[in-house]
């Protein structure tokens, strides 16, 4: 008997605690039930669908230079809206609720109601202004069902970086070889006239006159956006332990990107990448990282200051001159002389005229291509900013929901970057990324207008795929290990 009860399991009861411990028993003594399977949900199911759209939007922005399809230009800029809208009826998945979801929808039930407002334009621009603000934050609700885990995560910002670095990278060949590879430029530049389309032009170091570098758009400057981003992005490819390759290629990225930022002169996506570092840093102090924030600041310091000298000696003094008034100046006084006049505006006669929105359709693309402007007491309105658009299309409240959607997807990215995560997981990283993206982003709704652009649309996206990533893997979990 004593042998016998040497025999029996010893099992530890709930009060020992701090301590992993299996609790074993003969295989034959309990019958073990097979793990539910859960129900497969194909294509239209998985993370690939984030990766085929963005692979979309990518075409359709390609496709935009390509002289020969410009008849076709309605049907490409409409393609990535449309898709995003579809997305909503096909993904698969859980419902999962999303931090900024009731804003968003708050924001679309606003505008929605501004249909039926005196002052819209159109049925057709009314449908379409209101199909882009749904299409924009749509991925907020489509993204977040499919299966995405940490892995496909790092793919998606992955190729996202990619694309941006490859805008900068054309850029910078754009001013040093005037002509070769310059794509068409915008009608809808063209149309503002000689003298405008002058002033986006500067002289290079070797005397020819050169766009500001477009990259992959067909804007000048427009190349600076992918400029911001490949240093962004580049920063989290630097940080990452997912292999030597990858910190090279994010080390290449922020230097690409910082000497194609210098030549597109767009000061505002330089102050703005500076509080977006800043914030990265913020986190990584709070986090307890410093050796990754020596890092950090290291490589994307010294490549600021090579990259400036790099920048110069191609653009010429036309390129030292610009950067010269953002630090002569202080930088309120040069935001307020350029795009503050525009957020005064807002408050100061477009909220007191229009309290509860001025109408659909009287703005922007959705004018631009569906508009009918032979309404002379309803001519067609001027957004330059974000928060303009916003006053547009709901008055006071418009100016509420949206940036309160912001704001808390922003809390909620700064919660996951300072998370302690196991060593071979690195949420906290994408989190950091994240915080300082969405920051970023914030910004730059005083500059254009963002959320009524494919950039809104890879913002929320972004977002959704990692809270997705989240989900799942917190599903995966067990309760005690969370």
């Amino acid at each position: 008997m004593k042998g016998a009860r040497s025999e029996r399991p010893r099992l530890r009861g709930p009060g020992v605690l701090h301590q992993r411990y299996v609790r074993r028993a003969a295989v034959a003594a309990v019958p073990t039930e097979p793990a539910p399977v859960e129900k497969p949900t194909g294509f239209l199911g998985s993370g690939r669908v984030v990766v085929a759209f963005i692979a979309m939007l990518f075409v359709c922005q390609l496709a935009l230079l390509v002289e020969a399809l410009s008849p076709l230009r309605v049907v490409f800029r409409i393609l990535a809206f449309g898709m995003s809208l579809a997305l909503l009826a096909l993904a698969k998945g859980p419902r999962l609720k999303h931090p900024a979801r009731l804003f968003l929808v708050a924001s679309a039930v606003l505008t929605a109601f501004n249909f039926f407002h005196p002052g819209t334009n159109s049925p057709m621009a009314a449908a379409a202004q209101l199909g882009i603000q749904v299409s924009v934050f749509a991925p907020v609700f489509w993204a977040s069902r499919l299966r995405i885990d940490e892995k496909m995560f790092g793919r998606i910002v992955l190729l996202l970086f990619l694309f941006n670095m490859a805008s900068a990278a054309l850029g910078i060949l754009q001013v040093s070889f005037p002509g070769r590879f310059q794509p068409a430029l915008s009608t809808m530049v063209e149309s503002q006239g000689e003298g405008y389309v002058r002033s986006l032009q500067f002289e290079t170091a070797s005397g020819e006159r050169v766009f500001r570098p477009m990259g992959l758009t067909d804007i000048p400057g427009g190349a600076s956006t992918g400029a911001f981003y490949a240093v962004l992005l580049g920063g989290a490819f630097l940080l990452s332990r997912q292999g030597t390759l990858k910190k090279v290629l994010g080390a290449a990225g922020i230097g690409v990107g910082l000497i194609c930022l210098y030549l597109g002169q767009v000061r505002v996506a330089a102050v703005t990448l500076l509080v977006c570092m800043a914030a990265m840093a913020l986190v990584l102090v709070v986090s307890g990282r410093w050796v990754r924030l020596v890092a950090l600041a290291a490589v994307v310091g010294g490549f600021a200051v090579v990259a400036f000298g790099w920048a110069v000696a191609v653009g010429g003094d036309a390129v030292l001159t610009r950067w010269n008034t953002l630090l002569s100046d202080n930088p309120s006084q040069v935001y307020q002389s350029n795009r503050g006049r525009f957020l005064d505006s807002t408050f100061a006669e477009v909220l007191p005229e229009f309290p509860l929105g001025a109408g659909l359709g009287r703005y922007g693309m959705a004018n631009a291509y569906f508009g009918d402007n032979s309404d002379r007491d309803n001519p067609p309105l001027w957004a330059e900013i974000q928060w303009t658009a916003w006053a547009y299309d709901g008055g006071w409240l418009g100016l509420v929901c949206y940036p309160l959607a912001l704001l808390v997807t922003l809390g909620w990215s700064f919660q996951m970057a300072r998370r302690r995560d196991e060593a071979r997981s690195e949420f906290w990283l994408w989190g950091s990324l994240l915080f300082a993206y969405d920051l970023g982003a914030l910004a730059q709704t005083f500059s254009y207008q963002f959320f009524m652009s494919q950039m809104g649309m890879e913002f929320w996206l972004l977002n959704a795929a990692f809270f997705s990533a989240y989900w799942n893997r917190n599903a995966a979990v067990h309760p005690h290990h969370r």
